[in-house]
């Protein structure tokens, strides 16, 4: 009686939680896939060793759609942990009021891509922006060597590899745990942990973390091995590489630049801009951008850091960019892309030329409904398959479910901890990894959210 009375207790919190996320069924990725603030939860940051609520309601505060764009509204501020910054980063992850529009039907644009610049080049789910592999320094500020922030930015990292440009918190890199990796680069998680927005594992595809503002989806490192949905979930790997030099005389095109041009040899001690003060530091080869070439076929992606294959939300199949990360989980360059494959909606990119860290410049100028979870999206609720045993502390099966349905297990907040395409009429999976708590287990077949169902784990 009393583990029905905490089922049931427990189900009852955890609807009112997610809201739109947990009690609707969704069909289309771009609509459903943002982490919807239902809760009124803030951001939090670590002050002076002491992890402090900033009273910024983080996450995404409204989703609005029309037939051919996503305005996504939110703070961007992300639910997990933020801050410290090793190099001295005084500022904090400040409500930004960002409104970013989303192309609910991309388009390819130019064959060579668009070039991402300075300041937002994508959202993830959560509302934080993304940035490209660029900070916003070159070498003797000549325009020529452009530091990787990769490298240069690494210690002024928080734990989930953010950090804030005059309250503008952002992601270089792929956001997930320092210590999530084999090589820890920074130890700043050993003091100040972060969940960061998503765990990398390795033995199911990974989910979608944001979209470009060409409309094209960022999934994280893991997918298919096989564009058509088959093989192994393998690791994404790039197509760059770091090219053979000692002397950065040349770009990676074969360009011979002149001796005013010369970039500094592989090895030598140079200065960072910022911050002020600091200490010189060895440019390895990979401290700059024009370190890297890219070599035709030699990882899964192509000169974008993408590729066209089917994924768990997208059974058709659609074209994506991928969060490189190396063999020890630790990010790979491009990060996330080098460039847009498709056409830009460049209102995203906020105030000046060329983009910025401020807001963006996008307007609601067309008709446009607020997303709640069901309105726009075909969807069929009928029960379909059963679950069982629920609760459940390891093993978990569904019954009577129909091929090719792909299954998704999230979490409270949203977040897909577990996936699964279904080749038989059931599907076991193990859910001995999980912590003690209420989930949302979620069918979709061609498209449509056919089912979902609350599972509680318990131990």
């Amino acid at each position: 009686m009393s583990m029905f009375f905490h089922f049931s207790k427990t189900l009852v919190f955890i609807l009112a939680v997610l809201g739109a996320t947990a009690a609707s069924s969704h069909a289309q990725p771009e609509l459903s896939s943002w982490l919807i603030n239902t809760d009124g939860a803030s951001g939090s940051f670590w002050n002076n060793g002491n992890l402090q609520d900033n009273g910024i309601l983080c996450d995404v505060q409204t989703v609005q759609f029309s037939e051919n764009n996503v305005y996504i509204q939110s703070t961007g501020v992300p639910r997990y942990a933020t801050a410290p910054y090793g190099d001295g980063n005084p500022s904090q992850a400040s409500n930004a009021d960002y409104l970013f529009q989303i192309p609910r039907n991309p388009e390819q644009g130019p064959t060579a891509g668009t070039p991402t610049g300075l300041g937002h080049t994508a959202v993830l789910i959560n509302g934080v922006p993304t940035f490209n592999a660029m900070d916003a320094f070159s070498y003797n500020n000549q325009d020529v060597w452009h530091q990787n922030a990769g490298f240069f930015e690494l210690a002024g990292f928080d734990c989930a590899k953010g950090h804030p440009a005059m309250g503008n918190y952002h992601h270089h890199l792929i956001p997930t745990r320092f210590d999530d990796s084999q090589d820890v680069l920074n130890g700043v998680c050993a003091n100040f942990p972060s969940d960061g927005l998503l765990a990398i594992d390795g033995t199911v595809h990974s989910p979608i973390i944001g979209y470009a503002f060409d409309g094209y989806p960022i999934y994280g490192p893991f997918a298919y091995e096989n564009t058509d949905g088959s093989g192994a979930v393998v690791r994404m790997e790039s197509s760059y590489s770091l090219r053979d030099i000692t002397e950065r005389h040349t770009l990676a095109d074969g360009t011979q630049l002149a001796p005013n041009q010369y970039g500094p040899d592989v090895g030598a001690l140079v200065t960072p801009a910022v911050p002020p003060g600091a200490d010189p530091v060895e440019a390895v080869l990979g401290a700059y951008i024009e370190d890297f070439e890219f070599i035709e076929g030699s990882g899964h992606l192509d000169v974008f850091n993408g590729r066209f294959g089917i994924t768990p939300e997208y059974p058709e199949g659609t074209y994506a960019y991928f969060a490189t990360v190396d063999a020890s989980h630790n990010p790979a360059y491009p990060y996330f892309f080098t460039a847009y494959r498709g056409v830009v909606e460049t209102d995203n990119f906020g105030q000046g030329p060329g983009g910025g860290v401020g807001n963006t410049n996008v307007t609601i100028d067309e008709p446009v409904e607020t997303y709640n979870g069901t309105n726009g999206l075909g969807v069929r609720l009928a029960p379909i398959w059963t679950m069982h045993p629920n609760p459940a502390s390891d093993q978990v099966q569904l019954s009577n479910v129909s091929v090719g349905t792909t299954f998704l297990v999230k979490d409270a907040t949203g977040r897909v901890v577990h996936s699964g395409c279904v080749t038989g009429s059931n599907w076991t999976w193990d859910a001995s990894d999980l912590p003690v708590g209420m989930y949302w287990v979620q069918g979709n077949r061609e498209g449509v959210i056919t089912q979902a169902m609350p599972l509680l784990i318990v131990r």
